[in-house]
């Protein structure tokens, strides 16, 4: 029996990371677990494939996420359908249940979908398998962070614009730019000596070692992973109401529990 993590989004991103940890987190409890992804970004950081590689055989634990396999089940042993989005893939338009059970990431996302109609043993809560954070290095001088990728849903100008009200004079914004117009018309020009764009930083331990406070201003937000890196790393959220889920970091360990009561391991 083989665990395989089947995503349609594999570049930096939460999802990413959180499916990363996950794979990880599987394989050294001594579970076989591969993630395939179309992009080429989470290769080297788990045991990994391509989506185009992948082969599935009857004894397989498929979870999938961000994919539309509706229309006829694979042939695999169980089916999960691991959800981390909300507007992006609506629960209620996909046509056939085909899956054995739905993965939400807290009840608030729950909730947003409609509390989909399926039995409760179809369904389970469970946040996002992390890597560990330590406590943050930064100096007594006040830094502020944006992390995240740069699109019109994280609202990156927002953040720049409460982090300067609030008198902050060394704002660093780290993350890929995803959307080059939003970025041109909204961003660009808030840049100066006192808001800087560090790019996309892949080792996350060191942007929390330089800042002091985060701030995050998404329109749509379902389970956030710098919420949880922030209270790891003992660094300030300044959130806004789509970042308070209202649910507590859980240990990696108590994560593979509730997987491996889900999935039957």
């Amino acid at each position: 029996m083989a665990i395989k993590i089947l995503t349609g989004y594999s570049n930096p991103g939460g999802s990413t990371f959180a499916h990363i940890n996950l794979c990880n987190l599987f394989n050294e409890k001594g579970e076989d677990c591969t993630l395939y992804g179309p992009h080429d970004w989470h290769l080297d950081k788990c045991k990994s494939g391509r989506l185009n590689e992948t082969k599935l055989s009857k004894d397989d634990i498929l979870i999938y996420h961000f994919l539309n396999i509706w229309n006829k089940r694979p042939p695999v042993k169980k089916l999960v359908l691991s959800l981390h989005e909300k507007e992006l893939y609506k629960l209620k338009e996909k046509p056939i249940q085909i899956f054995d059970k739905i993965h939400y990431l807290n009840l608030k996302q729950f909730d947003w979908h409609g509390g989909y109609e399926c039995g409760v043993d179809q369904m389970f809560i469970c946040p996002n398998a992390h890597s560990e954070i330590e406590p943050s290095k930064a100096l007594d001088e006040k830094v502020v962070g944006i992390i995240g990728n740069i699109d019109r849903n994280k609202q990156v100008h927002r953040s720049i614009q409460r982090a300067i009200v609030d008198g902050h004079t060394d704002i660093r914004i780290f993350g890929s730019i995803n959307d080059v117009k939003y970025w041109v018309e909204e961003c660009q020009h808030l840049l100066s000596d006192k808001v800087r764009h560090m790019g996309f930083v892949e080792d996350r331990q060191s942007i929390y070692d330089q800042i002091t406070d985060v701030y995050h201003s998404s329109i749509s937000e379902n389970a956030s992973l710098v919420v949880d890196e922030c209270n790891m790393a003992g660094v300030k959220m300044h959130g806004n109401e789509q970042t308070d889920i209202g649910q507590p970091l859980i240990s990696n360990n108590d994560v593979y529990d509730i997987w491996r009561k889900e999935l039957g391991l």
